[in-house]
């Protein structure tokens, strides 16, 4: 009954006209609604609106819900003083009594939830009793399991560690029995599971090292279980999703790792418990460890807040394996994270810097901690970059010589350094690019620009990825300029001739330099008189000559170099035709449209496409 009604409720407001009654003042500009945000100070809007899902979410301090977040959020009201709220904006009839089984239900579960706290205490308390046994074999050969790790007995009180013995089925069962637990709590807990055998109940971790999860409250909230050998399926299994453990929602180590990753603004994300502990034990107090190998979007977002706490900017470093499983893990990590970072990097003023490190090869966190933790430093100082890591990747997997597929690696790059990076870092790793693929930086550059400038690009974007890269690989601009180049080095007498054209013609700025050079000089240079920095530029033109390039037979030398040079000039204009269509669109697509610029760029239009006719006719067929 109580959820129709709210349902009924959020169908029968507009969401955009209640929030504006709270004081929210809306930009007109663009189809999403968008505004300053009242849950924190910002200059710039992020604070935005779907009107069809009937949501509202802040990109700056992540704030999202229906109304009833809202209310409960902002002005801090219960969800029936939310119910009674909304009700009298629209003037319909509010019963109280129809929402007390939701008050109800509240309590109930915050009770369950305490109980279950409660039983993980008892359970913890049973665990560790079983690992001090000194009377149990199992338990002996797990101290010496632990000691070898350098965990000592104060190691394994501060950090809740223990055993669960496999010899006496429903040991646990027992042990809550006599401590008079909460049986909704121990069922809520799901320690325990009835065998399909003899329908007796089971240790959930039985024959395991257990390592108490806390959440940031220090509350225990579940478990995870290690094997101790090597006939278990599992290395390591975790409490199953309960009342209060969701194992996307919880960070292992966060307890106490929260403050220091607030203090250094930074946090470092590795694969295991026992690296968070013994790196914690070396004085390393702002390591987290994910339920699993793969952070979620929800763990992520809670980091970022918390590496950017009274910070501008902020780090947050996965550290894996340095095997093909631990590339894979954090190949894996960033393409989950892929829409998270892209928002970081667009929407919100605080900026997290998204690094990806790796130990010695045959070497994992645990280890260096416990052997060299200076060693650990300097890998966290040369963490990289994660398009750095992404490059690195791809590049053995795509540029290999006997298994080339550019197209595929820039299929893959591309995205994030559109996506992801400011201008100055989409220069730099557009310029690794070019030089790992030989494809022109230019190019590639001017593509990733005019991207990022489209309207179109979140809707069109697997297409548009595409084009570019279509346009990248399969630029003939480049081919028409290396040409008309290696004309001229061969024949340096027809020099005098086309010198006077603009070197805006070359979009390759090495081949630009060459030319300017000539020009400068007045004569096509030889080899030994050009300087070091172009060398390399007469080696891809004799290169280009030795490969077997021929002047047409059927033109004179004259007659095919001014046709090139017709032909660098249509390039140019169509260069030219494409950015000003762009400009026009973007114009076009502004809510206060300047009539006056619309008509100018058209008039360029006409005047491009008739200049690149007339250019055309005027070749020698």
């Amino acid at each position: 009954m109580a959820q129709e009604y709210k349902e009924r409720i959020k169908e029968n407001i507009d969401l955009k006209e209640f929030l504006s009654t709270k004081g929210i003042v809306w930009s007109d500009k663009g189809s999403v609604p968008k505004a300053l945000c009242m849950f924190h100070d910002e200059k710039t809007p992020s604070f935005t609106l779907s009107r069809d899902l009937k949501r509202y979410r802040c990109f700056g301090c992540n704030e999202s819900g229906d109304i009833f977040d809202f209310l409960m959020s902002y002005e801090k009201l219960s969800f029936t003083e939310s119910i009674k709220q909304l009700s009298n904006y629209l003037s319909w009839d509010y019963d109280e009594n129809t929402f007390i089984d939701d008050s109800e239900r509240r309590k109930k579960s915050n009770i369950l939830t305490n109980e279950v706290f409660e039983v993980n205490k008892v359970a913890q308390s049973y665990f560790l009793r079983q690992l001090n046994d000194q009377k149990s074999e199992n338990s002996r050969k797990v101290i010496e399991y632990l000691d070898k790790r350098d965990i000592s007995a104060s190691v394994v009180n501060k950090h809740y560690i223990g055993f669960c013995p496999d010899g006496n089925l429903g040991s646990l069962f027992a042990h809550f029995q006599s401590n008079k637990v909460n049986k909704r709590g121990v069922m809520g807990s799901n320690l325990l599971f009835k065998s399909e055998d003899n329908n007796e109940w089971v240790d959930f971790f039985r024959n395991r090292i257990t390592i108490a999860i806390l959440d940031e409250n220090s509350n225990i909230v579940g478990f995870a279980g290690r094997s101790v050998n090597d006939s278990q399926k599992s290395k390591y299994i975790n409490s199953k999703d309960s009342e209060v453990f969701n194992k996307s929602q919880i960070l292992y180590g966060l307890d106490r790792a929260s403050e220091n990753i607030k203090l250094k603004s930074q946090a470092v994300v590795v694969e295991g418990y026992f690296d968070c502990i013994s790196g914690y034990e070396k004085g390393y107090l702002n390591l987290v460890a994910a339920m699993g190998t793969q952070l979620s979007a929800d763990n992520f977002d809670k980091l970022k807040r918390l590496v950017t706490y009274g910070s501008d900017s902020g780090e947050i470093i996965f550290c894996f394996d340095n095997d093909n499983a631990g590339h894979k893990a954090a190949l894996d990590t960033i393409l989950k994270l892929r829409e998270n970072i892209a928002i970081n990097f667009k929407k919100s003023e605080k900026k997290v810097n998204v690094k990806v490190c790796f130990p010695s090869k045959g070497k994992d966190p645990d280890e260096i901690f416990r052997t060299n933790p200076l060693e650990w430093e300097d890998m966290i100082n040369q963490s990289k970059n994660f398009i750095e890591f992404l490059i690195e990747y791809y590049s053995e997997q795509f540029l290999e010589e006997n298994n080339k597929d550019t197209y595929k690696f820039l299929e893959v790059l591309l995205p994030f350094i559109i996506e992801s990076c400011d201008e100055n870092q989409q220069s730099f790793y557009l310029r690794k690019i070019s030089k790992l693929t030989e494809l022109d930086y230019d190019l590639l550059n001017m593509e990733a620009k005019t991207s990022m400038k489209s309207k179109y690009r979140r809707s069109n974007k697997n297409l548009q990825n595409d084009q570019i890269i279509k346009r990248v690989i399969f630029n003939p601009e480049k081919s028409q300029e290396k040409h008309f180049l290696a004309l001229i080095y061969q024949n340096p007498e027809l020099f005098d001739s086309v010198k006077d054209i603009e070197d805006v013609y070359f979009s390759d700025l090495h081949f630009r330099s060459i030319f300017n050079y000539w020009k400068n000089e007045n004569k096509v240079s030889p080899k030994e008189e050009i300087n070091d920095d172009l060398a390399f530029i007469y080696e891809e033109l004799s290169n280009y000559l030795d490969e077997g390039f021929v002047s047409d037979p059927d033109f004179s030398l004259e007659i095919e170099l001014e046709n090139v040079k017709t032909r660098l000039a249509i390039d140019f204009q169509k260069r030219k035709l494409n950015d000003t269509a762009v400009r026009l669109k973007e114009e076009e697509d502004q809510a206060d449209k300047d009539k006056t610029i619309i008509g100018s760029l058209m008039l360029e239009i006409v005047e491009i496409t008739e200049n690149i006719k007339n250019l055309e006719r005027s070749e020698v067929n």
